[in-house]
């Protein structure tokens, strides 16, 4: 079993080195790390060639693209692994985390997509710990999965289809949509998988991620006065939650179960990487 681990890039050097180092530490060792990068000037490009000369499962293209979806697209193209996961430029994985999701895989031969839960930070410090939804009504009105900490086989894309280029914020979310709907299995691991920093696209565009889910959901058949109803609600909710993080109240937000896990170990207490 091999992995394709993608990260897309456009003038991300922040964090970039951590990203790396994450990946390329991680014990499972067959896997490949693909950078799909939108023409960044701010000296990404020389991290990314610098990794690549020392580390042959590096590959990087740089040239323009039509957003984040058709980015990742390419990415998913380019990928040779059986497994493939997208990590954010400013984002990383636990250690140990391939190896669990490698594992998971070849427990259940049938699996399409192996998820897990994952620690959110501010900058460096960590804030809570994110569980998924369960996969049931809910995924008609919200983003399950925690994306950083997903795993789909190259087989589940080959049978849906890629990102839709069309969507700007919820083609991760869309994507799951259609996953699901295909009949795909999707297998959890009640681990922290990854950690994911605030400030990407979902966050900062919060309004049009969720006009975005309205748009997606009605056009799969969903009744649009449900849609309207959790698109307002979510609205509210993510804004009661967005201002407790910027009022400093985290521990607000962990009172609700989903975002901590049933056994929170060491891995949620880590420092982000």
């Amino acid at each position: 079993m091999t992995f394709s681990i993608i990260t897309v890039t456009f003038n991300s050097r922040e964090y970039l080195e951590e990203t790396i180092a994450s990946v390329l530490s991680q014990d499972f060792q067959q896997l490949e790390y693909l950078f799909i990068d939108g023409g960044s000037t701010d000296g990404t490009l020389d991290i990314i060639s610098r990794h690549a000369a020392l580390d042959p499962r590096i590959r990087w293209i740089s040239e323009p693209d039509d957003g984040i979806a058709d980015a990742f697209n390419k990415g998913i193209r380019m990928a040779r692994g059986e497994i493939i996961g997208i990590l954010n430029s400013d984002d990383s994985y636990t250690p140990g985390t391939l190896t669990a999701v490698a594992s998971a895989f070849a427990a259940d031969p049938r699996c399409d997509v192996v998820h897990g839960d994952m620690l959110r930070c501010q900058g460096k410090r960590p804030l809570f710990r994110l569980v998924p939804a369960p996969l049931d009504e809910r995924v008609w009105y919200e983003m399950p999965l925690n994306h950083p900490a997903t795993f789909v086989s190259k087989v589940a894309y080959e049978r849906v289809g890629l990102f839709d280029k069309n969507l700007k914020i919820a083609m991760d979310y869309e994507l799951v949509l259609r996953l699901y709907l295909a009949g795909c299995r999707f297998c959890y691991l009640p681990l922290v998988l990854a950690h994911m920093r605030y400030g990407g696209a979902s966050d900062e565009r919060f309004l049009a991620a969720r006009q975005e889910v309205f748009a997606v959901t009605t056009r799969r058949g969903y009744p649009r006065w449900r849609a309207a109803f959790w698109f307002c609600w979510r609205m509210a909710m993510g804004s009661i939650k967005n201002l407790l993080r910027h009022l400093g109240l985290h521990g607000l937000i962990k009172l609700h179960p989903k975002f901590r896990g049933k056994k929170e170990g060491k891995q949620a207490d880590a420092d982000c990487h």
